[in-house]
């Protein structure tokens, strides 16, 4: 038997413990608690309730991890005839970071959602708009204990933890092996080599690297991976931890110059900005692109669908002088779920979510090609190759970075990803780094200003 789950490197550890230090005082769910036995709980008398839930779905294309969400849902209902489910699923990615947060802001909050973790969950835990979870976990010790500490203090404050992990994501370079097979190209383990390798591409008339910059964290995958194999993990940990260093620092710079000159260079599609996550891997799938960069939980699933042993990954490749390593890697405990502070059916809510965080429904996502924060056992077999060798690779990474968009929380990331948007167009990189540093430096001023 295998054990696969979430584990995570040292490093990663203590940059969580890093964040949770700074935590300020946060507040908690006014409702009863999730572990609680209300007297009045649907659970126990067989009243008719409905929760409403809420996470992403795909429009336009396959979701399979929304088709997993339905089929808890169906499941969960015939073991439970009296609870029924108001589903929300009609928007992904930006959009639906958006609407999690405008509801938040009105108060709208679902009994069930998928969130994130640290800087993008925070604001809401401190506004009390989600529960407080950590009497619930305490008293369900079997499923608190499929999570490692590092991956709860993702999404725990001030020693309250308010969402359960669902994935542990790394973001990595996809590639086509019968489009490298065909023109006898191997993964590369230098800059110069993806050059090398773009070209022959480009010279074939496949696009080298299909980048689905439409939501643009995307293309701020190549920003972070080329200023950390310039700069080290040191310019991440000053300037997205510690905020003491500067979006104008040299390998910031020099990240964003590189990107251009790739675009230069023809290793992206023309409307790079405009391209969606499903045609940039329909188009890896069908060998008219030969590399697609990505995150795990956003991609491996359909990628795993559509291309089987087909598909393989790499980490960023070293640049020749830099401080940084191809063996250091994006990778964050990303997605969680919630529970709205004013839920109205705290033993439903609680009931959902230990079926929803069983063995059965988690190795079934699993299966599909999704990495997780739970750990879970499985057979030889269970797994598609792609997702164990994607586990051993986070567990034996010399260095992690948390994706720096989370890190920084909602303002802060989006002002980033956007910043990086511009970077495949003709956006000076002085100039627009110099404007993102000033957003960042207004920022710790007005935090500073609400905290006297």
């Amino acid at each position: 038997m295998k054990r696969f789950g979430n584990a995570f490197k040292t490093g990663v550890a203590g940059l969580v413990l890093t964040l949770i230090a700074a935590a300020c005082s946060s507040g908690g769910g006014s409702a009863p608690a999730a572990g609680t036995n209300g007297t009045n709980s649907a659970a126990q008398s067989g009243k008719k309730v409905t929760l409403q839930l809420m996470y992403p779905k795909n429009s336009g294309s396959a979701d399979p991890r929304a088709q997993w969400m339905q089929e808890n849902v169906e499941l969960f209902k015939k073991e439970n005839p009296n609870i029924d489910f108001e589903v929300i699923d009609n928007t992904s990615g930006d959009n639906y970071l958006t609407t999690v947060t405008t509801r938040m802001a009105a108060n709208d909050v679902p009994d069930i959602f998928q969130t994130w973790t640290l800087e993008r969950l925070r604001p809401f835990a401190e506004s009390s708009r989600v529960y407080d979870l950590t009497e619930f976990l305490n008293s369900t010790p079997e499923l608190k204990s499929k999570f490692s500490p590092s991956a709860l203090s993702a999404t725990t404050f001030n020693g309250k933890t308010y969402a359960m992990p669902l994935t542990q994501d790394l973001e990595v370079v996809y590639y086509n092996k019968d489009v490298f097979q065909k023109f006898n190209l191997q993964p590369p383990q230098t800059y110069d080599e993806l050059l090398s390798i773009i070209d022959v591409l480009k010279k074939n008339d496949i696009v080298p690297i299909s980048m689905p910059n439409k939501e643009p964290w995307v293309g701020t995958i190549l920003f972070m991976m080329l200023a950390e194999r310039i700069g080290g993990t040191d310019v991440y940990q000053k300037t997205v931890i510690e905020k003491t260093g500067s979006w104008t620092d040299k390998p910031f710079v020099e990240a964003a110059t590189m990107m251009q000159d790739l675009v230069k260079r023809g290793a992206f599609e023309k409307n790079v900005n405009s391209l969606t996550r499903p045609e940039s891997e329909i188009k890896l799938a069908q060998g008219k692109a030969g590399m697609y960069i990505g995150l795990t939980s956003a991609s491996n699933v359909n990628l795993v669908q559509s291309m089987g042993d087909k598909v393989g990954f790499f980490n960023f490749p070293d640049v020749a002088g830099g401080k940084g390593s191809k063996d250091d890697y994006l990778q964050t405990p990303t997605n969680a779920f919630s529970v709205g502070a004013a839920t109205k059916h705290p033993e439903e809510v609680k009931k959902f979510i230990k079926f929803m965080y069983s063995q059965d429904r988690q190795l079934a996502l699993a299966k599909l090609g999704s990495m997780l924060a739970y750990q879970f056992t499985a057979n030889p077999g269970d797994l598609p190759p792609l997702s164990e060798q994607l586990a051993k690779t986070g567990i034996n990474a010399k260095n992690s970075m948390y994706f720096w968009d989370i890190p920084l929380g909602v303002y802060m990331g989006k002002e980033l990803n956007n910043t990086t948007q511009g970077f495949y167009m003709d956006v000076e990189p002085q100039q627009a780094l110099s404007a993102l540093q000033k957003k960042a430096e207004d920022q710790k001023k007005q935090a500073q200003a609400g905290a006297k």
